[in-house]
């Protein structure tokens, strides 16, 4: 009200007014005195109402306080408590100011009525709270819609609201934070029954906000759709797609090799009609179908193939496959140049070549090598399309090998599997070996140089399958020490094989020293101690990296084996030092009765032996019959004066010390000449 005159009490009323007339007025208004406002803080914000009520939010909207206080408003604070609850269930939905005149608060429980109020705050303070709003239910009304956002055809962007109940009296109105649109730069309204759209003009960054659009003249049907930075890209992107459609493709063009170097280029649509048209394209020029090209675009599919009996010199270049479909187009290409191309056309060339050769007799896997197991060398490939007039021709050196030739042997044919088994191999196997088949179809061949880096080759695959044969160390103790060794399937001279102990390599010495005997590995460790105790480590050239075999000669394996060592030494030295006789006795003696017997037998032991004769297990000792001598510790010799048949029997020279004892044994038979003479003659 204006004109008024200050210190003077006022009364107020109020009419409604509409197209039918004016209302009566309303009841007086309590006398309200005219004066200055004096407060310093701000006065309560007033015309509180809600919009967009749904189950779980809410958008309170207010206007400013008819008195700002000292200095204007800065903001404001939205206080919400439940419509059951006292005047301390009051809460603050927000901790900092709110410089806008609305707020959307979130968080609601669906079926619970709501009391709100708002405070406005200047530099002074914050002043008391505005006439309570509410209650309001927070519940979304049945048949509810929000704004949505589309992108026509055209690229047209829009947000849309309906209300099919719309009546008349009621219009639509869009606003942008909740301001009133009444600039139409940046948008378009169009409105059609129930349903009104908001035409973006020019989506810009300008754009950015909350829209909101309500409908006057009913319970607050409304609501509101955010713009964000991120939103608006994506706008703009599918607008720009929806403009200028593009085909898509579930594969790009490729390329790919087929038989007789046959060449396909190929690309498939993931999104297409049956309008679709396809231009074939090689360096800007449209290419039809014809000797050269064969095209195929398979509909149901979205597949297109272009296909090419060969590449030559002048398809170096660009394939490109033109598509439109309506308003949409779409390209896809593949460039084909340089080494690229070359590389290509070489295969091309091969793969042609490769489905000639195998119309005839041709070798499936070419000439190669195996080692067997047991170490044996083949050379060995696959054929196919062969007849039985096929002819199959070895060479070595460019030399055949002829059926009569020993070389013959080694030649098998099993099936499709030629094999040449060159056995344990030497340098002498050494050669280009080559197979040759041929009939009246075609003719082939493959060569294996076994010569240089093949023959090293098959060198380290050999002493691969070596090395991988070889058994774990094992201990074996002997009279002289322990010996470390290993079992291989076969040995070649060629073979490395080094010893480690304790990781570092064994330099060979007279005590310690290792070799090869048979398919045996060894490390010979003599009159071992236990500086000796440890790991050891055999290591065997495989031809790459080396296989280790280790052992650790250290705990009960030493303590097992430097006892066994001891055991057998000293068995050694007994059997080396034994008493013994070690020749000079004959095993039988023949003499005529009256002869005198002289033996010698030599002796040997350390200590010198004791030494004794025997007759019949009976010692004999010196007398006048038997002369008994022992000399030079070496010798002893029995000398029986003028035998008789008496002396006839077994007699032995027996020996004896510390470390044992042995006889040497022997028969003595006497006879008479003139005995004999007459048992011949009674005869």
């Amino acid at each position: 009200a204006e004109n008024l005159k200050e210190n003077i009490f006022y009364q107020f009323q109020v009419r409604a007014m509409n197209m039918a007339g004016v209302s009566k007025p309303s009841l007086p208004s309590a006398g309200l005195e005219c004066k200055e406002w004096t407060i310093t803080i701000p006065g309560p914000p007033v015309g509180l109402h809600v919009l967009e009520v749904r189950d779980t939010s809410v958008v309170v909207l207010w206007e400013p306080p008819v008195f700002d206080g000292r200095s204007p408003v800065n903001g404001y604070y939205l206080d919400i408590k439940e419509a059951s609850a006292g005047e301390k269930g009051w809460k603050a939905v927000h901790e900092k100011t709110n410089k806008g005149k609305y707020m959307k608060v979130t968080g609601l429980t669906a079926g619970t009525s709501y009391v709100f109020r708002v405070r406005a705050q200047n530099l002074v303070g914050v002043g008391k709270p505005s006439a309570e709003l509410g209650p309001i239910l927070a519940q979304t009304r049945p048949g509810t819609k929000e704004i949505f956002v589309d992108v026509d055809d055209n690229g047209v962007i829009s947000m849309i609201f309906e209300f099919s109940e719309i009546k008349e009296g009621s219009h639509f109105v869009w606003s942008k934070n909740y301001q009133e649109i009444t600039d139409t730069s940046r948008l378009t309204i169009v409105t059609e029954g129930g349903k009104s759209r908001a035409i973006f003009n020019s989506l810009s960054l300008e754009d950015l906000g909350t829209f909101s659009c309500m409908v006057t003249n009913t319970d607050g049907i409304s609501s509101s759709y955010t713009l964000t930075e991120e939103a608006l890209l994506r706008l703009l992107d599918l607008s720009h797609e929806h403009k200028f459609p593009v085909i898509p493709f579930k594969n790009e063009m490729a390329m790919e090799l087929l038989e007789k170097g046959r060449v396909r280029f190929w690309a498939q649509m993931e999104k297409f009609t049956s309008s679709c048209q396809v231009d074939y394209v090689f360096n800007d020029v449209i290419i039809e179908q014809g000797k050269k090209y064969t095209m195929k675009f398979d509909k149901s599919a979205g597949l297109i193939e272009l296909f090419m009996d060969s590449l030559e010199l002048t398809d170096e270049g660009t394939f490109t496959f033109n598509l439109v479909d309506g308003k949409a187009k779409g390209a896809t290409s593949l460039v084909l140049i340089g080494d690229e191309f070359r590389e290509l056309q070489r295969k091309s060339e091969f793969e042609r070549a490769e489905w000639v050769r195998k119309q005839g007799p041709h070798f499936v896997e070419y000439l190669g090598f195996a080692v067997t197991p047991e170490c044996n060398v083949l050379l060995k490939c696959k054929i196919g399309n062969i007849k039985p007039e096929t002819e199959i021709i070895w060479s070595k050196d460019c030399i055949e090998i002829a059926e009569e030739d020993e070389d013959a042997e080694k030649i098998e044919k099993k099936d499709s599997e030629l094999t040449f088994n060159i056995g344990k191999i030497s340098k002498q196997d050494a050669g280009i070996y080559e197979v040759f088949l041929r009939d009246e179809r075609g003719k082939d061949k493959s060569a294996f140089n076994l010569t240089e880096a093949g023959y090293q080759a098959v060198m380290n695959e050999l002493f691969r399958v070596i090395a991988n044969s070889s058994s774990d160390v094992q201990i074996m103790s002997t009279e002289n020490g322990i010996i470390l060794y290993s079992n291989v399937t076969y040995y070649d001279e060629n073979l490395r094989v080094g010893w480690l102990h304790k990781d570092a390599k064994i330099a060979a010495s007279e005590r310690v020293k290792s070799g090869v005997t048979g398919e045996q590995l060894w490390l010979k460790i003599n009159e071992p101690t236990e500086k000796d105790k440890g790991k050891y480590t055999m290591d065997i050239f495989d031809g790459k990296d080396g296989v280790k075999r280790v052992l650790d000669l250290t705990g009960k394996a030493w303590e097992k084996a430097f006892e066994e060592f001891q055991r057998l030494k000293a068995a050694a030295i007994a059997e080396r030092n034994r008493a013994r006789v070690v020749g000079g006795l004959p095993d039988v003696v023949a003499i005529q009765e009256g002869k005198s017997l002289n033996l010698t037998g030599n002796v040997w032991g350390e200590p010198t032996p004791e030494v004794c004769w025997v007759k019949n297990d009976k010692e004999l000792v010196s007398d006048n019959h038997y002369t008994l001598k022992f000399e030079h510790g070496k010798f002893a010799s029995i000398t029986i004066a003028a035998v008789t048949t008496a002396d006839s029997g077994k007699y032995a020279l027996v020996v004896k010390n510390k470390y044992g004892k042995e006889a040497g044994e022997f028969t003595v038979s006497v006879y008479n000449p003139d005995e004999e003479s007459r048992e011949e003659k009674k005869d």
